[in-house]
């Protein structure tokens, strides 16, 4: 992170490396909808891991989630819920109108998700980690009943390419 930007600034640059990744957007889709992850949280403890060096503990991620989760809970989900809502195919409404609105309601929901993220990074400069790698910790993200193959095989691949993102630096860590 340069000096000229903030940690919120910082984590979405790294978010956005991170997610665009070959396979990464579509293996955190499994995981949000399968599984009912999180992403912004599961990415946000990637991102505390690789650019911070911080492994949070099993504490410091509940403090974590139990901060975002009214705002995750009362803004993000109730806007993703309308824009899938709106999806289909609808005779009520001209298809170009209701497409309109549906992408202005994707808008509001990544920018509620950015707000998030601005949140999570900002709480993570004052974390202290000492926890495990985030490979023990992802897999328990995920409550025992939502485990399948599809999820597994997501998991698996984000796993493994946040353990490459260990290994090199990330684009979002390069930028000036």
């Amino acid at each position: 992170m340069n000096e000229q930007s903030s940690p919120a600034d910082a984590a979405w640059a790294f978010l956005i490396d991170f997610y665009g990744r070959e396979g990464v957007s579509e293996a955190c889709l499994v995981l949000q909808d399968e599984a009912g992850l999180d992403v912004v949280e599961m990415l946000m403890l990637i991102y505390a891991d690789i650019a911070l060096g911080k492994s949070l503990s099993s504490d410091e991620i509940a403090a974590l989630r139990a901060a975002m989760s009214s705002w995750r809970e009362d803004v993000v989900l109730p806007l993703r819920a309308l824009r899938r809502t709106l999806k289909p195919p609808r005779e009520d409404i001209a298809d170009n109108a209701k497409e309109q609105l549906r992408a202005q309601i994707k808008k509001a929901e990544l920018t509620a998700e950015r707000l998030q993220i601005d949140f999570a990074a900002n709480w993570l400069e004052n974390a202290t980690g000492g926890g495990p790698p985030p490979v023990a910790t992802l897999s328990r993200l995920i409550a025992e009943r939502s485990h399948n193959g599809m999820v597994e095989k997501a998991l698996a691949h984000i796993i493994a390419v946040a353990q490459t993102g260990q290994d090199a630096p990330t684009r979002a860590a390069a930028a000036p």
